[in-house]
C-alpha cells in the first residue's frame, strides 16, 4: 500500500488534491484571562506556541468537541 503525501493546508488548493493526499493539523486551547477560552489552528509545522498566537480560530462547536476539560471548566468560549 502507498503511503500518504502530507500537503500543506493552507498552499494546497482543492483542484489539486489527489488520492492519498493527506493533512495534519495542529490545534491548541487557550485559557484566557477573563474567564474565557478559545481554539486555534495551524499547520503541524508550527510550534505550538505559533498556533496560539497566529493560528486561525476555531469554531466553538468544534472547540468544545476537542476540548473537554475546557468545555467542563466554567470558561466561556471567546467567539
Amino acid at each position: 500500500m502507498a503511503k500518504y503525501k502530507f500537503k500543506n493546508l493552507r498552499w494546497t488548493r482543492p483542484i489539486d488534491v489527489m488520492d492519498r493526499d493527506a493533512f495534519a493539523v495542529k490545534v491548541e486551547a487557550v485559557a484566557g484571562h477573563a474567564d474565557d477560552w478559545a481554539a486555534y489552528f495551524g499547520p503541524s509545522d508550527r510550534t505550538d506556541q505559533q498556533v496560539a498566537e497566529n493560528g486561525d480560530k476555531l469554531g466553538r462547536r468544534a472547540a468544545e468537541a476537542l476540548f473537554y476539560v475546557m468545555r467542563k471548566s466554567g470558561r466561556y468560549y471567546r467567539e
